[in-house]
């Protein structure tokens, strides 16, 4: 089953509402209970890198040209972690502080990308 990961220009994670974890945008059952009853909620879109990695010559996801890109693991300030690529400066450390962003792919459609932010 396909779950939305925006709403209302807002990142969605999810709730268990078997045990009430918090869970990643892309989970579809609650790694702690096991629970497929998942209720969504709007995230703050605010986080931390925990690891990440330059892709140099990597194609850009949207427009396929090469450019240097950054894939990381977020973890979110409600506590899931994400995978998703950093916009804007390369981070130079993990821990550096994120905020959601989005970008345009098709007519209608947004994807969630990251940002660095100050602390």
């Amino acid at each position: 089953m396909h779950k939305p990961t925006i709403r209302f220009g807002k990142l969605v994670i999810w709730k268990c509402r078997g045990c009430a974890t918090v869970l990643a945008p892309s989970t579809t059952t609650c790694h702690g209970c096991g629970s497929d009853i998942l209720e969504p909620i709007d995230s703050a879109g605010a986080g931390v890198i925990v690891s990440c990695r330059v892709l140099d010559g990597a194609p850009d996801p949207l427009r396929g040209t090469p450019c240097p890109s950054v894939l990381a693991i977020i973890e979110l300030d409600e506590g899931p972690w994400v995978y998703s690529w950093i916009d804007g400066e390369i981070p130079f450390r993990p821990d550096c502080p994120v905020r959601v962003s989005y970008r345009s792919t098709q007519p209608g459609q947004r994807f969630p990308s990251f940002e660095l932010r100050d602390r």
